[in-house]
């Protein structure tokens, strides 16, 4: 019986490890989207805020 069958090659890494940072890649750009919507929101109703009386 040889060893290699539990041998760690670069290519196993890679297939363990590209799952892991695919998901919290897609975890950030997620957060990161809420983030800046929310921010972009915030500072679009305080630019419309003063007119909220003129009836438009």
């Amino acid at each position: 019986m040889s060893g290699k069958k539990n041998e760690i090659t670069p290519h196993k890494v890679l297939d363990m490890f590209l799952p892991i940072v695919g998901a919290v890649f897609i975890a950030v750009a997620s957060i990161l989207y809420i983030l800046y919507k929310s921010w972009s929101n915030k500072v679009y109703f305080e630019k419309w805020k003063d007119y909220e009386d003129c009836g438009v």
